[in-house]
């Protein structure tokens, strides 16, 4: 029998290129759902290094599909093909999904994948639903 690793069921990671967005990400869990503690990273390499370097993985990752360098799938497939990382429930957030891409990304472990909302209220809305379904479930 194999050891879960430990996961903070209360903590998110944010991997998105656009600051921005990463910036509303944060307000929202800032205002509206402060029990989550949130980790923003900028791209796929940045959420690797950060998750070797530590022992203690994050009750989910919320990856922006479409990033330069390593994009969500990418990073995707490198989460799930690490054994300690392949129980973080990954959701795909994208602004503009093609039915190939989520296929792939379905194909490759993800648990959900999700259309960006637009907007304080609908993220706030979705950003709820998302964390009270994976991490208090």
């Amino acid at each position: 029998m194999t050891m879960e690793p430990p996961h903070n069921a209360s903590t998110v990671y944010v991997v998105d290129d656009e600051a921005d967005y990463r910036l509303l990400v944060q307000q929202v869990f800032s205002r509206f759902l402060p029990h989550y503690a949130l980790t923003l990273f900028a791209g796929g390499d940045a959420l690797l290094q950060h998750l070797r370097a530590n022992t203690v993985y994050p009750g989910l990752i919320l990856l922006d599909l479409r990033m330069p360098d390593m994009n969500g799938h990418q990073t995707l497939m490198r989460l799930k093909q690490e054994s300690t990382w392949r129980s973080i429930p990954v959701v795909i957030v994208t602004s503009s999904p093609l039915e190939g891409e989520i296929r792939a990304c379905y194909q490759s472990g993800v648990n959900s994948c999700l259309v960006k909302p637009i907007g304080l209220e609908p993220m706030r809305q979705r950003l709820t639903l998302i964390c009270d379904y994976w991490l208090t479930n």
